[in-house]
This record gives C-alpha cells, structure tokens and sequence, in this order.
C-alpha cells in the first residue's frame, strides 16, 4: 500500500498529469457552462410562457432539456471525482486548477450580473421584455458563481496557485462596468442639456429614463468592485497579475478613455466653432465629455492604489502614460501631414482640410502634453527600466510603417498601371501613409538616439565593473517578490529566486548588501542564503 501510495504521488507531476488535468478542468467547464444554460433556458420558459410560441418554443425547450439532463449529471459526476483530488496538496497546487477557477468564477460572475443588471435596468426604464430571461439567467449564473466562490473560499480545496485572481478578476470587472455605466449615464444627461440649446422633435423615451436604466449598472460595478477590492481583501495584494491588472485597467484603460474623450470633445467643440453650432456637429460631445469625466474619475482613484507596489510597478504604469502620450502625439503628427499634403490638391467635393489640421493639431497638442509630463526627456532615468519600453515602441512603428510602406507602394504601382490618372490622384491617395511614415518616422529615430546612449551607459558600467556579479541565487522564504526586484537593480545581476518554507527566513535590502560587501575575489555567480532573522551567508559559485 505504502509503495501504492508513493507511486501515486510521484505521478501528480510531470507531462501526464499536467495534460490530464488540462483536459479535465477543460471538460468541466464546458459542461458547467452547458449544463448552467440548460438550467436557465428551461427557467425563462417557465417564467415566461407565452415569450415563445410555435417551433421556436420547441427548439427552445428542447435544447434546454437536453444541456440540463446530459451535461448536469455529467458534471456532478465529474466534480465528485474533481473534489477528492482536490484535498491533495499537488491538485490544489496544479496552475490548471488555479486557471480554471478563475475563467468559471469570472464568466459566471459576468453572465449573471449583466444578466441582473439589464433586468433592473429594463424595469427602472418602464420596459418589460425579456424579463423572465434575464431573471432566469441571473439566478442559474447567480448560482455558479456563488458556487465556486464557496470553492475559492474552502481552505481545504482553495488554488494554491493564482490563488487570488478569482478576486482579481471580479473586481476590475466590476470597476469597469461601473465607469461604463457612469460614463454613458453622463452623456444622457449632457445630450439632454444639449437638446435645449438645439431643440429636436423628441423620438424615443424621455432622457430621464435613459439614466435610470444606467442606474443598476453603476451602483451593481461599484458594489462588485467594493466587494472584491475592499471586502475580499484584493486591493492589498502586491506583485504578479494584480499589479499587471493595475496598470492595464488603472492606468492604461482610464487613460485612454480620458485621453480619448478629450481628444474627441476638443475636436468636436472646434469643429463646430469653424463650420457653425449645430446638432449634428455637436453629437458626439456628450459621449465624449461623459467617457473623459468617467476615465478621470479612475485616473483619480489611481494613485492610492500604487502605495506599496514595487518600483517596477510605478515604472511600468509612468510607460504606459508615456506611451499613450506618445501614440496620441504620433497620430496627430500624421494626420497634420495628411492635411497638409490635402491642401496641396484640388478637393474632389467640399473642403474638409481644416476639419483634418484641427484633429491633427489637437492629438499632437493633447498627446506632447502628455508624453513630456510622463517621460519626462530632461531628467536623468534608469536605461534599463526602459529597455522594455524602447523595444516596444520600436515594434509598433516597425508595424505601422510596414503597413504605410504596403499602402503606400499599393497606391504608387496602381498609379503606375494606369498612366492616365492625374498626377493629384497619386497624392490624395498616398498622403495618408506618407503621413503616418513621417510620424513614425521622428519617432523612430528620437527613440533611438534614447536607445543608444542607454546602451553607452550599460557598456561603460559593464567596463567599470568588471568582475561585478553576473548572476544571484537568492534562497529565502515569506513574499521575496518585491526583495528580488530590489536586488536585481541595484546589483544588475540576474536573480533566481529559491523559494524555502517558513516566513522567519526574511532579510532586508541592507542586510542582502552588506551579505554581498563581504565577497572577496572576481566572483560573478554567488548564493545568498537566508539562514535566519537577519543571517544571510553569502557563497561563491565561481
């Protein structure tokens, strides 16, 4: 029994039990998710009977009856079989396990609260269609996720892997639904101040209305926020995927909407000051001034969230704004040489090269703001907290001046092809990629002036410490994320983490320097060996 067991444990690992385990947690889905769709089929039709008449009521119930009676038993067998592997510690700690929990909990989180807020939203609004599915839908999705939140939740069986991105998910989803929601229930109500300074026959439900269906989203993506972030305990979780989650949604999402409906609304109150106010012009103010207002909103609340994070994290979120600057400044670049080029030919019908130098100069305007606050060119920076950043600019204009380069060549053979054509044709055809050429081409070429005078400095740092360590074995227990990012920069070595169990083997900044102070020789690889509270005991590999 004993060499049984032992067998049994040695295959929890390796190729076999990873695939195994791929396939199984795969399957489960599927059939939870079927089985979850069944179930509330069948419940809309019992709410609403007369919703369906006909074949369609047929085809319907039939389809429900078959999900719920065929996947239903299937994946109750299946997680009877799943549940008493879990209780093993290598189940539990499988990535797959981790990864499953987190895809189930966020689309049953997703399908049944959209499902419960389009509800209430159709009700606040005077409509009653579709109740009884979006009921049956938030009560059968409702049940799924509550579900597997108890499994999240259970010690014995919680993912020891990814063990908080369940949570992580759930409350940046509901923060963005919430701006969503907000952003578009403030552009109801600007398009409804709008239709006073612009009347227009009245078409459709009052405005009011329009807010009030907005209402359950907003207040349901903050409750969904508030209980992950604040109930949950996810807004103190440091490194890995919640810091990279910050920054996508926090900083990356919020600023793009805030730059983005600035950028539009400029355009759009400067277009109507050049052709005349009037409604059709002024349109797309309200949704723009609501989507800004409801990206600021998050871009306020973002700093708070930083406190604490590493300063790779900080780093990477200063990137991000940059490059959203830097695309914004490009774009606008583009198009003002696009405008430029326009106003060299005849125009075909009507004049629109002011419209395009003012949306030009506006996102060249709004995005150099950014980008010089963001990255701020006359300070002294890290060269290599950017080397990511320079490659990832290098790539995009590598793709947009490869597509410019295709269109433009496009355009230049067509003409080619067919001698007859003006020569003006050929320009209003290729002035959009010579546009986009010429931005990405300034661009280009700033960036790699950056790009080599970094690369200077790390060559004459590497020359003036030779025999500076190349790599560290870091061995410690407890949360040494942070501790191994703080390592890697002031040293510049690679750090391999060794992970030991016990929260006592911690060591500070300073007590891993002076660790590193007490090699002697020309050593490039060494091991930092966290004995104890404050005992770290350096050791040469080479």
């Amino acid at each position: 029994m004993a060499a049984s067991a032992q067998t049994t444990g040695e295959r929890t690992t390796g190729a076999l039990p990873t695939v195994r385990r791929l396939v199984l947690y795969i399957l489960f889905f599927i059939l939870v998710s079927v089985a979850a769709s069944g179930a509330s089929g069948l419940l809309a039709i019992a709410l609403e009977p007369g919703a369906l008449t006909g074949t369609d009521r047929t085809s319907a119930l039939a389809r429900s009856i078959a999900f719920l009676v065929i996947a239903g038993p299937l994946a109750l067998l299946l997680w009877r079989s799943l549940a008493k592997r879990l209780l093993q510690p290598a189940e539990s700690g499988a990535p797959a396990w981790g990864l499953y929990l987190a895809a189930m909990y966020a689309t049953a989180l997703v399908a049944g609260s959209t499902a419960l807020f389009s509800l209430l939203g159709n009700l606040a609004s005077g409509r009653t269609e579709g109740w009884g599915r979006d009921l049956a839908g938030a009560l059968v999705w409702g049940g799924v996720w509550w579900w597997h939140q108890w499994i999240w939740r259970d010690a014995r069986r919680a993912p020891r892997v990814l063990p908080n991105l369940p949570g992580i998910l759930g409350s940046w989803y509901g923060l963005l639904i919430g701006a969503a929601a907000t952003a578009t229930a403030l552009s109801v109500v600007f398009s409804a101040v709008l239709d006073v300074y612009f009347p227009a026959p009245l078409i459709g439900n009052p405005w009011w209305q329009g807010v009030l269906a907005q209402l359950p989203w907003i207040a349901g993506g903050l409750a969904l926020w508030w209980w992950h972030w604040t109930h949950l305990g996810m807004g103190t979780v440091r490194g890995g995927f919640a810091d990279v989650a910050l920054v996508l949604v926090g900083v990356l999402a919020a600023g793009a909407a805030t730059m983005g409906g600035t950028g539009l609304l400029l355009y759009t109150l400067g277009n109507a000051a050049l052709r005349g106010p009037s409604l059709q012009l002024l349109a797309p103010a309200p949704l723009a001034l609501g989507m800004a207002l409801a990206g600021a909103m998050v871009c306020s609340l973002a700093p708070p969230w930083f406190a604490g994070r590493s300063p790779g994290t900080v780093e990477a979120a200063r990137q991000v704004v940059s490059g959203l600057g830097l695309a914004a400044g490009a774009s606008g670049l583009g198009v003002c040489v696009n405008a430029l080029l326009a106003s060299l030919t005849p125009p075909l019908a009507g004049n629109n090269t002011r419209s395009l130098l003012l949306a030009g100069v506006i996102w060249l305007v709004l995005g150099a703001l950014t980008w010089w606050r963001a990255w701020r060119p006359g300070q002294q920076a890290d060269p290599r907290g950017r080397r990511v950043y320079l490659v990832a600019v290098f790539g995009v204009s590598a793709v947009v001046a490869l597509v410019a380069l295709l269109v433009a060549g496009f355009r230049l053979i067509e003409f080619l092809l067919e001698p007859d054509r003006l020569a003006s044709g050929l320009l209003e055809s290729v002035r959009a990629p010579v546009g986009l050429l010429t931005a990405t081409a300034l661009v280009s070429v700033y960036h790699f002036a950056i790009w080599r005078a970094d690369r200077a400095v790390l060559e004459s740092a590497d020359a003036q410490g030779t025999g500076s360590l190349d790599s560290i074995v870091l061995v410690a227990g407890g949360g040494t994320g942070s501790l191994r990012a703080a390592l890697a920069k002031s040293t510049g070595a690679r750090v391999q983490l060794l992970a030991r169990a016990g929260d006592g083997y911690l060591a500070t900044e300073e007590e891993l320097a002076a660790a590193i102070g007490t090699v002697e020789g020309t050593a490039t690889r060494i091991m930092l060996l966290v004995e104890g509270p404050g005992e770290v005991r350096a050791i040469e590999l080479e």
